[in-house]
């Protein structure tokens, strides 16, 4: 179910798919056949959930997990590969709250989020590692 533009996909080392279905708040992982292999995630406002309507909106893989970002509590997060969530990259700020940031990273430690409200890309440094 994808009730909005966003709609996120990664594919790993293993050629393994993992989907956003934004609709039910989770991220889902599958097999090259579209066989659902897990997936996590609900809805609601605790660090490990997705807020509001149409969430995860963006989210890219790091080793052992996920970076993802909301819109409504605009907030960038990442998560184990389970869907448990590890720590804030950014919970606290004034991006435009229905405009989520797109997320990138190269080796997990460093994040890079587009903002398409301000045209700027934001660079966070993971605390935790």
């Amino acid at each position: 179910m994808i009730p909005s533009p966003y709609f996120e996909v990664a594919i790993d080392a293993d050629n393994n798919i993992y989907t956003a279905n934004t609709g039910k708040h989770r991220i889902e992982k599958r097999n090259l056949s579209g066989k659902i292999l897990y997936s996590f995630g609900e809805a609601g406002t605790a660090p490990d959930s997705f807020c509001g309507c149409c969430n995860p909106a963006h989210f890219t893989l790091v080793p052992g997990g996920f970076v993802t970002a909301e819109k409504g509590i605009n907030r960038i997060k990442i998560l184990n590969d389970k869907g448990e969530f590890v720590e804030f990259i950014s919970s606290v700020n004034d991006y435009v709250p229905s405009v989520p940031l797109a997320v990138a990273t190269f080796n997990g430690k460093i994040v890079y989020a587009a903002n398409p409200a301000d045209s700027r890309v934001y660079k966070f440094t993971r605390k935790l590692i």
